[in-house]
C-alpha cells in the first residue's frame, strides 16, 4: 500500500503506535494538538536536523530503518556535544504519495529502536505530502544542570583539542556510495556512514571532567573547528600527523587513491566531539573516556590566540595556514 493510498490520518495512527509513549513525564502525547510534559530537571536543550532525499541520502544506500536511526542519532549528537541528556523527541516527515508505506513503518520502527536504547520518548511531530524528496526533520530536547552546558565558545589559548573516535570513515564509506561500488570490504566505513553513534557518554564524562568547548565534526573538522574558534575568540594549531584515522581508510585509500588527509578534515557526518580542554584536565578526559566509554579519544592540537590564526602542522612539521573550512550546504560548487 501506499501513502498516497492510505491517507494522512490512518499514517498518523500507524505511526503513534509505534512511537506510543512510556514516560511517565508525558502527560498528553502524540495524538493531540500539542504534547503536555512534566518539567525537566535544570536547563532545557533543544535542537533539530534533517536528512534530505538527494542531499544527505539516496534509497539504496541504506535501509529505511537504518535511514530513521540515523536521522535520530545526529540530532542526539547536538546534545552530545554539550554534555547534555536527552529525554524529548518529534519527529515530522514530508514524502511523496507514492511512498510505500512499509517503507515509512520502518523508518519509525528505526527511530523507535535508538530511541529506546536512549531512553528518548517520542511526543509527537506531523507529517505533509511532499511533491519531490523524502525528508526527515527530527526535533529532540535534553536537559543538563543550570550553567552546566559546553558551548563551542569556552576555548581559551592553551587548551588542549581532542577528537573521539576515527575521522574520514564516513566520508569515505560515502565516496563508496556516491560511486556504486561494492563497500562489503570495508564494513567500519559503511558502519561510519550509516550508524553514526552520538558519543552521549562521552560528552557527559567530558563536561563532567573539565571540557572548556565542544562541538560534533558533522561538517568536517576544519569546518567544525573553525566554528570553535569564531565562537571562542581564538586560533588552533591542528598537527595532521595526530589525526586519528581507522585501519580501513588507510585499506581504501591504499586501494582507490583516496586522499586520506582530505577526507580527515574536510569529511563531514564522522558525528565524533571535538573537545578543548585545559592541559591539566586532557589526561583524565582521555582516559575516563576510553575507559568508561570505551571509545578512543586523541589530542591532536591546542588552541592559540586569534592573532595566530588557524594552523596546520604537515608531516615534514612545516606549520601552514588552514585553508580548508568544511562543508557548507551553501557555498557554490565547483
Amino acid at each position: 500500500m501506499l501513502v498516497g493510498e492510505l491517507g494522512e490520518e490512518a499514517l498518523l495512527e500507524r505511526m503513534r503506535r509505534v512511537f506510543a509513549p512510556a514516560a511517565a513525564e508525558v502527560l498528553i502525547g502524540i495524538g493531540d494538538d500539542a504534547a503536555v510534559t512534566l518539567p525537566l530537571p535544570g536547563k532545557e536543550l533543544w535542537t533539530t536536523d534533517f536528512l534530505l532525499e538527494g542531499v544527505h541520502f539516496k534509497r539504496t544506500w541504506l535501509t529505511p530503518a537504518e535511514l530513521g536511526r540515523k536521522c535520530l542519532a545526529v540530532n542526539l549528537s547536538d546534545l552530545a556535544a554539550m554534555g547534555a541528556a536527552p529525554f524529548y523527541a518529534m519527529v515530522s516527515m514530508a514524502c511523496p504519495a507514492e511512498t510505500s508505506v512499509d517503507y515509512i513503518d520502518d523508518i519509525c520502527q528505526g527511530v523507535a529502536d535508538l530511541a529506546g536504547r536512549e531512553k528518548v520518548t517520542i511526543i509527537g511531530g506531523d507529517t505533509a505530502r511532499s511533491p519531490g524528496p523524502l525528508i526527515i526533520g527530527i526535533a529532540v530536547c535534553g536537559a543538563i544542570a543550570d550553567g552546566q552546558a559546553v558551548l563551542r565558545s569556552g576555548a581559551r589559548p592553551g587548551d588542549r583539542i581532542m577528537i573521539s573516535g576515527y575521522l574520514g570513515s564516513a566520508a569515505a564509506g560515502l565516496w563508496f556510495f556516491e560511486r556504486g561500488l561494492s563497500i562489503d570490504e570495508f564494513p567500519e566505513l559503511r558502519r561510519a556512514f550509516v550508524y553514526p553513534e552520538a558519543r552521549l557518554a562521552a560528552g557527559a564524562l567530558a563536561r563532567r571532567l573539565g571540557a572548556a568547548s565542544m562541538t560534533d565534526v558533522s561538517d568536517g573538522l576544519a569546518g567544525d573547528l573553525r566554528h570553535i574558534c569564531n565562537q571562542s575568540g581564538t586560533g588552533a594549531r591542528i598537527d595532521l600527523r595526530r589525526l586519528p584515522v581507522h585501519q580501513e581508510l588507510k585499506l581504501a585509500a591504499h586501494k582507490f587513491g583516496l586522499d586520506v588527509e582530505e577526507l580527515a578534515l574536510q569529511g563531514g557526518e564522522d558525528y565524533e566531539l571535538l573537545i578543548t580542554a585545559p592541559p591539566e584536565k586532557c589526561g583524565a578526559i582521555i582516559d575516563e573516556i576510553s575507559r568508561s566509554a570505551a571509545i578512543p579519544v586523541t589530542e591532536i592540537g591546542e588552541i592559540l590566540t586569534q592573532a595566530e590564526g588557524i594552523l596546520t602542522v604537515r608531516s615534514d612539521g612545516a606549520e601552514c595556514v588552514m585553508k580548508r573550512r568544511g562543508f557548507d550546504h551553501f557555498a557554490a560548487s565547483g
